[in-house]
This record gives structure tokens, sequence and C-alpha cells, in this order.
């Protein structure tokens, strides 16, 4: 380390350090990764082979959910992981303490594949939101159809694997080629604004497409050059 480097980029690189050190020794990135990748397949391919004469208005039930999905995430975010709210203060200090900590708007990128850990969801939560939708996905199957219901579930569980994925576009390099994606690269900084500590109490709350912050007056990016 340079004897001259400032204090400030000395003291997050120690910060990280720490929090990296804390890592599970036994920890597999790659399994973390395709456990909820595989589990959200698998539940695809179910409902594909469970689905029978869909109606056309049953269809919509993919939208709805996604529009549901989209405002759990910004409530979710806003509300628990950057508030202690009841029984779940242990989120909001594992998003804070660790998460942003490690990872800030002027340095994003992972370092090393085991910091995993610090930007996917815990390992066990594929399966805990499973365990959530499914009494959900019944309910919706008495009240509405078990064609939209198992519609409904498809959408929900694949938009938390897109969450995830998404998630870890953003934490990767900026001269990585998943940016010559189209989007991919204006959701990032949608997302590097969050990680700044002014904004991420306030701002850029959705993770994958910001449609609730812009809903709900939380979308933050600079005024253009000039403005008022």
């Amino acid at each position: 380390m340079p004897l001259n480097e400032p204090a400030a980029p000395r003291a997050r690189r120690r910060r990280r350090a720490e929090i990296a050190a804390r890592i599970p020794r036994g920890y597999s990135p790659a399994l973390h990764l395709a456990a909820p990748t595989a589990l959200g397949v698998v539940v695809l391919a179910a409902v594909v082979r469970l689905l029978d004469a869909v109606e056309p208005v049953e269809l919509l039930a993919v939208p709805a959910t996604l529009l549901l999905a989209l405002a759990f995430e910004w409530w979710a975010h806003r509300s628990v992981l950057h508030r202690r709210a009841p029984l779940l203060g242990a989120l909001c200090e594992r998003h804070e303490r660790e998460h942003h900590l490690a990872f800030t708007a002027d340095d994003m990128a992972l370092r090393s594949a085991r910091e995993l850990w610090l930007v996917l969801t815990p390992p066990c939560s594929a399966l805990l939101v499973l365990a959530m939708l499914l009494p959900i996905a019944a309910a919706a199957g008495l009240l509405l159809s078990r064609d939209a219901a198992l519609l409904g579930l498809a959408t929900a569980v694949g938009f938390f694997v897109s969450y995830e994925w998404l998630h870890l576009a953003y934490h990767l390099p900026p001269d990585s080629p998943v940016y010559r994606v189209p989007g991919l690269a204006r959701l990032r900084e949608h997302h590097r604004r969050h990680h700044d500590p002014r904004l991420m109490k306030r701002w850029n709350f959705n993770v994958t497409v910001p449609v609730f912050d812009l809903v709900r007056g939380t979308l933050w990016s600079p005024r253009p050059r000039g403005g008022a």
C-alpha cells in the first residue's frame, strides 16, 4: 500500500477487508448463485407442465404480479433494509453495515467471487421466498383460477432470480462486457447513486427497474448542467 495514500481510501480498504474476513470460510459463491437460479428454473418448468388451457384474461396475472413485486422491492428496500423495523433489525444491520460499507458509490465492483456473499440475498432466501409464495398462490388459485395462480407464482419466482442476477451485474467492474446489454449500464448507474451514503436512505430504492421510485418520487439523478 502506498505510504502517501489518502487516509479516507486507506480506511475504506481496511473496513472492506474486515467485512470480507467475516465471510464463512467454507462459502461457495457458485452454489450461492446457482441455488436460486436452479429453483427458478424448476418452478418455471413445473408451471409450464401444470398450465392447462390458459385464458387470455389469466395472462394478466403476469404484469399484475410484476407490478406487485416491484412495489414490494421498493417498500422492503426502503422500510426494512434502511430502517430498523421491529424484529427485522438484523436485515438492516447486514445491509447497511456490510453491503453499503463494502460497496461505496465510487467503489462498486466485486474484488473476488467470495464477495458475492455481500451482494446476493442470504443463501436460504430463495427457499423462504418460495415458502411465502406458495400459500399466496394457493389463495389466488381459490379466488381467481388455477392457471392465473401458477402464472403469478412463476412471475414472482422469476422476479426474485432476476433481482439476484441484476444486482450482481451492478457490482461487476464498469468495463464488464455485460454492460453491452441495452439499458444495463443505466440501471447500474441508478443503483450506484443509491450507494452514496448521502442518498441511500431517501433515494433509488428499486434495484431491478425503478418503476416505484418514479411513482413514489424517490428517483434521484443529478440535475442537468444549466438546470434550475
